[in-house]
């Protein structure tokens, strides 16, 4: 039964009932002051240096020539894409090989960028380590 009335309790549960208060300040997120407020900020600055720096050095792949590129020789096995129409340009790339292979077996094969008829030089690139595996790329003059 409720009670009515001026004499009556407003804040009477019913029997069984809890009451729980819940803090404000408890449940209000905290602030973060002095480092914790600058590490996910710096640690984001940091992904997206090394993620630029990546991108522009080729370490994703990025800036690997594509069929139809022209390329301009900087080394003996090294190269760069440059644009068709500019006077550097001294290869385009007609082929990419299938396979992967070593820099040894790639100098030992005979057989390297056949299958493009109008291959005038193939070439190799890959990581410093050269027994590991590496793309061929084949060109024909410009």
């Amino acid at each position: 039964m409720t009670e009515s009335g001026p004499d009556a309790n407003p804040t009477a549960q019913p029997h069984g009932a809890t009451s729980a208060t819940v803090d404000p300040a408890a449940t209000a997120p905290t602030e973060k002051k002095g480092v914790a407020k600058w590490v996910p900020i710096a640690g984001s600055l940091a992904v997206a240096g090394v993620l630029g720096a990546g991108s522009l050095t080729g370490w994703f792949g990025i800036g690997d020539p594509s069929v139809g590129d022209c390329i301009q020789l900087t080394g003996e096995t090294e190269f760069s894409v440059v644009d068709c129409g500019s006077a550097e340009a001294e290869y385009r790339i007609v082929g990419i090989q299938a396979e992967q292979q070593t820099y040894p077996t790639f100098v030992d094969d005979p057989e390297s960028c056949r299958e493009f008829a109008t291959t005038e030089v193939a070439l190799w690139t890959g990581s410093d380590m050269m027994t590991e595996e590496g793309t061929v790329y084949c060109a024909e003059a410009v």
